[in-house]
């Protein structure tokens, strides 16, 4: 009988397993607290507690109890974070009005399934100022000690896929923008390179010792490990793909490069939005799965994307949050879990799960439908 684990594997590898491998409890593939909350009510599991995952994005943990019940095929590695309990805390003083500082000291106020960015802390900065400036410390804002008993005892049982979330989402783009302010970045790239590399510089080395401090617990435990920078929009790419080469691509092969020297692990990389045009340059850095492979973008047509990418790429994702999920019927649902896995799990190289996590606008009967629907569904 197939374990859960070597159905995701032989998926990884371009192999048909005997059903569709699917994915629950993870970064990009969770439930929001809402949602979560709905869920557990319909499943009559209302006693469960809720823990949070990430105020900055207000996710929650999956019980292995849900888990279960779904026949899920991955368990998540994942360090528990310093700043996501001081957060809770403060967020727990309604003087705050949800308003919180994270640890690179951007201010962000949590409105329903969000936390949005409201101040940038290196807005007006220069050069020099970034000598000054308080660098986060992923040793102090991560437990990662914690992990690698736990992941190495699901190891040892071989049962589950294992996948590995650095604490951090591993982004270098996004996160010079989150400090700068998305305009000003963007100005940095034409007409203040110095700067923009200066930046990138100083949080590429951040999450270098996130890489270091995390594989050197689990590297040797985990299957698949996940990074994370968005680069693009509902439409198009946030920069031409001419700024991503010169620009933004050296700092991102140099990461996934120190990634590689440390773990055999698959590297997953996670960019929402209309991606493709720059899929090949992905693939160059080293990027063997995609998520979340919006489909609702621009140019994310899974069935093109097979085509072109299926023997270079694996995808992980795909069942859309946009419209079906929180939209739909519960045929609905089912008719979108049947496309996806036909699409992309057509030979292997898919792994089923939401778009992007689940929000609170998503009925809880949806959710139990796409999962039994992954269940149930066989490609001839």
């Amino acid at each position: 009988m197939t374990t859960h684990k070597e159905r995701v594997l032989m998926a990884l590898n371009h192999e048909q397993p005997d059903r569709n491998p699917m994915d629950l409890g993870g970064r990009q593939t969770t439930l929001s607290v809402i949602a979560y909350e709905n869920l557990k009510k319909l499943l009559n599991l209302s006693s469960l507690p809720t823990r949070v995952m990430a105020h900055t994005w207000q996710t929650s943990y999956i019980d292995d109890v849900v888990l279960e019940k779904f026949d899920i095929d991955t368990r998540h590695i994942r360090p528990s974070s310093k700043v996501n309990d001081a957060i809770g805390v403060h967020l727990s003083l309604p003087e705050n009005n949800n308003t919180f500082v994270d640890e690179w000291g951007i201010t962000r106020q949590v409105v329903g399934d969000y936390a949005n960015l409201t101040g940038h802390p290196l807005r007006t900065a220069s050069i020099e100022d970034l000598e000054n400036f308080t660098w986060p410390d992923p040793a102090h804002d991560y437990d990662f000690k914690g992990i690698r008993e736990p992941a190495r005892k699901l190891y040892e049982e071989n049962e589950y896929a294992l996948v590995g979330c650095l604490g951090s989402p591993g982004n270098i783009f996004e996160q010079a923008w989150y400090l700068r302010g998305l305009e000003e970045f963007m100005k940095d790239l034409i007409r203040n390179r110095d700067f923009a590399h200066a930046l990138m510089q100083r949080v590429l080395a951040v999450r270098k010792r996130n890489v270091k401090l995390y594989l050197d617990e689990v590297g040797e435990f985990i299957d698949v490990v996940q990074l994370a920078d968005d680069l693009a929009g509902q439409d198009n790419l946030l920069i031409s793909p001419k700024t991503y080469q010169t620009l933004i691509k050296p700092y991102q092969l140099e990461l996934c490069e120190y990634v590689r020297s440390m773990t055999r692990a698959k590297i997953y990389y996670h960019s929402c939005g209309a991606i493709a045009p720059l899929l090949d340059e992905l693939i160059d850095i080293g990027i063997e799965i995609l998520n979340p492979v919006q489909v609702a973008a621009n140019h994310m047509d899974t069935r093109d994307l097979k085509q072109r990418y299926g023997n270079k790429l694996s995808f992980w994702g795909a069942i859309d949050t946009f419209e079906a999920l929180p939209n739909g019927s519960i045929s609905d649902v089912r008719a979108e879990v049947q496309k996806r896995i036909t699409d992309l799990g057509t030979g292997g190289g898919y792994v089923m799960g939401p778009v992007h996590n689940i929000c609170g606008d998503v009925p809880a009967e949806n959710v139990v439908s796409m999962y039994e629907a992954g269940l149930e569904y066989r490609l001839s």
